[in-house]
């Protein structure tokens, strides 16, 4: 689309997931996101927006230029782009006005409107590596740029602003993992308020591929064969699906003792399948792994 480029003891840990579960290119960090959002965050015209292709979630953020002010008019909008040079996605658009932020190169998680297509490009990788002009920036991803390695070479994309709801149900499943983590604790453990946050149906698979009911999990905890004296939360993610599933991705050290074994601080990677029904979200099926 654009110019052209310039070339260049298993099972014991994994039982403790019952709790509750870059070698990038340089200007590929997260470092230099969350320093490009703050100076939007910064301004009075900083408008979060929300970018879904299958099951990945991108957030980012649009300012308030007229370019930008015309695109936000669009949304939501579902378009289908193209990989470009594993650095871009891309489409052609109906002309923005070129009055915005006129940069001569972009930068790693930028999204721009591109006057010569015109096309919308949302930038993740190679700044520094490869040229390109023409562009005005309308905003910034806010997310992990690593997500879009997880992106084909055409996808549909589902650009809206972020409601507040969207933010209201992330909140509520990162309170739901710490709380589930206090619950299992010896000292305020809670064996029902465990019950209420997890489905019926809910399965938890361990490393070894173990296979473990709603009720299995819960008794063991009940019964003490897992005991869990302290946690601490070092990570929480959570991905929209779309309005009523989710993915929850925590990231715990958790000093336990599990099966009789000696006390020992583990850490655990839970990932959680979630589902919200009649309003309330539940974890669904849950996946162990150490990080």
């Amino acid at each position: 689309m654009f110019t052209k480029k310039k070339k260049y003891g298993i099972f014991l840990i994994v039982s403790l997931f019952i709790l509750t579960g870059c070698g990038a290119m340089e200007g590929k960090t997260a470092g230099d996101v969350e320093k490009k959002t703050q100076v939007l965050a910064e301004g009075t015209g900083r408008i979060p927006i929300v970018m879904t292709a299958g099951n990945v979630r991108v957030e980012g953020v649009l300012d308030d230029s007229e370019t930008s002010r015309e695109f936000l008019a669009r949304l939501p909008l579902t378009i289908s782009l193209k990989r470009s040079d594993d650095r871009e996605y891309y489409t052609h658009i109906p002309a923005l006005s070129d009055k915005g932020n006129a940069i001569e190169d972009y930068e790693n998680g930028d999204i721009t409107f591109y006057t010569g297509g015109p096309s919308l490009a949302i930038f993740f990788d190679k700044a520094g590596f490869s040229h390109q002009g023409n562009l005005i920036r309308m905003g910034r991803i806010t997310s992990d740029l690593h997500l879009f390695d997880k992106l084909g070479d055409s996808i549909e994309m589902r650009i809206e602003r972020k409601e507040p709801q969207m933010e209201h149900d992330v909140e509520t499943m990162k309170a739901m993992y710490r709380t589930m983590y206090g619950y299992m604790l010896y000292e305020t453990r809670n064996i029902a308020g465990i019950g209420e946050m997890i489905d019926d149906g809910f399965t938890l698979t361990h490393m070894t591929g173990m296979v473990q009911p709603k009720d299995e999990y819960i008794a063991c905890i009940a019964d003490g064969r897992l005991s869990y004296f302290s946690q601490d939360t070092e990570q929480i993610d959570v991905q929209l699906v779309d309005e009523t599933h989710a993915i929850l991705t925590g990231q715990t050290r958790v000093e336990a003792e599990v099966f009789g074994g000696s006390r020992h601080t583990w850490p655990l990677q839970l990932k959680f399948d979630m589902e919200k029904k009649n309003g309330q979200w539940l974890m669904m099926r849950a996946v162990a792994s150490t990080y």
